[in-house]
């Protein structure tokens, strides 16, 4: 896992050289040195982790919802013909339109505060768990659950000790890709409509013209993506010790 710090490790060393030899305007690409300096400031301020504890709330919040239901309705329209003819033309049809593009309606239904957040965030990251959760349960050998129906099993056991277990890797992914999509659209949401947030830290940084303050904050946002999916593939590796990615 180590290695996996190697390359961003090498693009901050490669930016500072670039900034302190004058290839690139430090008044418009601040250099690591600044950038952590300020990111240190933020961090013994408060600054940093109240907006942190903002976000963050919203997107587990919309993510967890985001997961119940892309879990529940992927595995019901891969078991159920009815359910897919059904759910899959409206999933089509809302998939491809951009979250953002949403939003003012949200605020319009659910005014300014958490909730319009919430929802816009579970909206944009449902539709991948949904096609991984039913792209899962579709995989699995359909003899399987033949035997366990010949055996007396019930519905919820087959679900229980078949389904999930079965599906369980493809989920993962659709989680992984979900919470991705939450991290950025969390960020969107709070430049457009909020007053707290790492989001709304970037939009008054860069209206204020604060360039250091405005890398920290997107450090912030990459750095929290990249270590909670870590935490995603060590939490897959503890739970699925027999899948190995290829």
């Amino acid at each position: 896992m180590k290695t996996k710090f190697i390359s961003p490790l090498l693009l901050l060393v490669v930016w500072e050289i670039a900034v302190r030899a004058g290839w690139l305007d430090p008044r418009l690409i601040a250099p690591p040195s600044i950038v952590f300096a300020e990111l240190w400031r933020l961090t013994v301020s408060g600054e940093l982790g109240a907006a942190l504890f903002v976000s963050l709330r919203r997107v587990i919040l919309g993510f967890s919802l985001a997961s119940v239901l892309g879990v529940t309705i992927g595995a019901f329209m891969a078991r159920s013909r009815v359910m897919e003819a059904a759910l899959d033309p409206l999933i089509e049809l809302f998939r491809p339109v951009s979250p953002l593009a949403l939003f003012p309606l949200f605020i319009l239904w659910f005014g300014i505060g958490e909730v319009s957040k919430i929802f816009i965030i579970a909206f944009s990251c449902v539709f991948p768990i949904i096609l991984n959760t039913y792209s899962g349960v579709r995989g699995i050998d359909a003899s399987l659950f033949r035997a366990s129906r010949s055996l007396g099993a019930s519905p919820w056991e087959i679900m229980r000790t078949i389904v999930l277990p079965g599906s369980l890797p493809q989920i993962f992914t659709g989680l992984r890709i979900g919470w991705g999509i939450a991290l950025i659209v969390i960020v969107a949401a709070e430049m457009i409509g909020a007053v707290g947030g790492i989001g709304y830290m970037v939009l008054d940084a860069q209206q204020t013209f604060r360039v250091p303050r405005v890398f920290a904050t997107i450090f912030v946002i990459g750095a929290l993506g990249l270590l909670t999916d870590l935490g995603f593939r060590e939490l897959r590796r503890r739970m699925l010790p027999w899948f190995r990615e290829t």
